[in-house]
């Protein structure tokens, strides 16, 4: 898989996603070092393919709406157009490119490992399993596999729990099915929820709810050695209850950490950029480990702010090169999404009684100034403005349409329950419960 193909050029790359943060990260990275990169996405333009460093711009079928279009339209592509590496960038796009490595990989270099090892790193049920196996802390973890059990878990958790899907997303019968993490306050809440989930992708886990820091471990591997690692917090995220980084600052590298996350990707088979996400216990101080996601991550501009360029180096690696392991990098360097940060605080001000009025007021004053030493913006680069406006222009679409739809709005069904344990079965091959 990590061959060359023979008659690939030397300097082409072609990156998915172009909607995506991280994807505009690798465009910019792998550009001003050089690289021709094409950028493809559903849409006539894209925020990556927005940017001077992109070379073209592809549209090809939504991966999300038309997945069997998107992989026929990519293999006839990559057959017709010649390109040294292929960069899938989100879980979706790994998932329905990693089914088509053995006839991608002839053509154009994949770096992903098997399709197994692409499901079993995005489950996270299976990765919370393994980890717990090389004795790496997790939060408290339920796992239930009918109504019976989900009945007297509801008594005995402390609330509020949180209800994640074991998966982000699940390609059944040529749709896609979404998950979200969703809380649950007391035992009604935990039944329509858990119901809600399960009938997206079954079989949600049932976690405690953390409070604490974020911290991420960025790496590296290829044939199985370490060549880059990253460490960093998430300083605010959005929503304001957790989600998306959007301000970040790069720490000291944590040994123990770094550790961890490699021996459990090696567990996992992984090659190739991952991003190990972990909280720190704000009760107890002890790190936890929360999910991998396998692939380059939303915070790719910040480890490249500081010095430990990604993607040139992924580059490197599939260029045949001998590259040395880099773990030395620039601590304290900040990076901030803009536009992201002002959303999240768009969001905390809207959110009825989860701030006081001193919080809001504090989140205010956090929010400027724009501009601070070792800080960087992601998205504005006076450089390279043109995802920046892009991106403006896309807020404000999504703004309108999400006013002209709000009154479409229904609350979501709560059916689905009672087929729980018919449907268990789906996903059995890969059940933590040991």
């Amino acid at each position: 898989m990590y061959d060359r193909p023979t008659n690939s050029p030397a300097s082409s790359v072609f990156v998915t996603d172009g909607d995506n943060r991280s994807t505009l990260a690798v465009v910019r990275s792998l550009g001003q070092a050089g690289i021709t990169v094409t950028v493809g996405s559903p849409g006539a333009r894209s925020l990556a393919g927005s940017s001077r460093w992109a070379s073209a711009e592809v549209s090809y079928p939504s991966p999300l709406t038309h997945p069997s279009e998107f992989r026929s339209f990519m293999r006839e592509h990559i057959g017709r157009h010649p390109y040294s590496i292929l960069l899938p960038m989100t879980d979706v796009t790994v998932q329905l490119l990693s089914t088509d490595a053995d006839f991608l990989s002839q053509r154009v270099l994949l770096p992903l490992p098997g399709t197994d090892q692409v499901r079993r790193v995005q489950d996270k049920a299976f990765v919370l399993s393994e980890a717990r196996q090389l004795g790496i802390g997790i939060p408290q973890t339920y796992w239930v596999s009918g109504a019976a059990e989900l009945e007297a878990l509801s008594g005995r958790v402390q609330y509020p729990v949180v209800v994640k899907p074991r998966l982000s997303w699940l390609l059944r019968d040529g749709e896609w099915g979404r998950g979200g993490v969703e809380y649950a306050h007391n035992a009604e809440e935990l039944f329509a929820t858990y119901s809600r989930c399960h009938a997206q992708i079954p079989l949600p886990l049932i976690q405690e709810h953390l409070e604490g820091e974020g911290r991420g471990v960025f790496v590296l591997l290829w044939r199985g050695e370490l060549k880059a690692a990253f460490c960093h917090r998430r300083i605010r995220e959005k929503p304001p209850s957790g989600g998306v980084s959007v301000y970040s600052e790069s720490v000291p590298p944590n040994d123990e950490l770094i550790e961890k996350s490699v021996s459990l990707l090696r567990r996992l088979g992984w090659e190739g950029p991952a991003m190990v996400e972990f909280k720190i216990d704000a009760k107890t101080g002890e790190p936890k480990l929360m999910e991998i996601n396998g692939r380059f991550w939303g915070s790719l501009q910040l480890a490249i702010e500081a010095g430990v360029n990604f993607p040139v180096l992924l580059y490197r690696l599939a260029a045949g090169e001998e590259v040395q392991p880099q773990m030395e990098y620039s601590v304290g360097t900040k990076n901030r999404w803009l536009l992201g940060d002002l959303q999240r605080l768009i969001m905390a001000m809207k959110e009825d009684g989860s701030h006081t009025l001193a919080a809001k007021l504090r989140m205010c004053l956090e929010f400027f100034p724009v501009y601070e030493r070792h800080g960087h913006l992601e998205d504005v680069q006076m450089a390279d403005m043109g995802p920046f406006f892009f991106e403006c222009r896309s807020a404000v679409r999504s703004m309108f349409s999400r006013l002209h739809l709000e009154n479409n709005k229904d609350g979501g069904s709560t059916s689905g329950l009672a087929s729980m344990d018919d449907s268990a079965a789906s996903l059995i091959s890969l059940n933590p419960k040991r």
